[in-house]
């Protein structure tokens, strides 16, 4: 069965649209973006002394990533734990979009191809209709 030409355009341009607002929330992005996560790990110092050596540890914030399909985690002072965050989340807000652009592409064709298929004929290609035995422009001469 053919689906419905103009059904079809009209999902197209939905899809297309909701790509536009992707586009534009990704270009919207100014700041810096950090590839990560934010983890909070309780560790002891190690100390016999310390409060942690009872039980309760110290707090330690670390940014973790993957790099060459391994996790690395990166220390982070709490003078810039709220910077490293906002740039953490920007980049996985970036991501989002992203992802999203690729599957509404990958939709895009995928009805585009359904389109040519329903716009496509199967008519047979005739040749021009003859007018009274005289292919269209060429005229007889008269009187020679």
């Amino acid at each position: 069965m053919i689906p419905d030409k103009s059904r079809l355009k009209q999902k197209i341009r939905s899809v297309e649209d909701a790509r536009q607002e992707h586009v534009q929330s990704i270009l919207q992005e100014h700041g810096p973006i950090r590839s990560g996560s934010l983890v909070k790990i309780i560790r002891k110092c190690g100390k016999p002394n310390c409060h942690c050596a009872a039980g309760q540890g110290h707090p330690t914030t670390y940014l973790s990533s993957k790099e060459g399909g391994r996790t690395r985690m990166v220390y982070v002072s709490s003078g810039v734990e709220a910077d490293v965050g906002q740039q953490a989340q920007r980049y996985r807000h970036f991501r989002k979009h992203r992802a999203s652009l690729a599957k509404l592409a990958q939709q895009s064709l995928d009805l585009i191809d359904q389109l040519q298929v329903a716009l496509q004929t199967t008519e047979p290609v005739l040749p021009p209709k003859v007018a009274r035995g005289v292919a269209k422009g060429v005229r007889k001469r008269r009187g020679r």
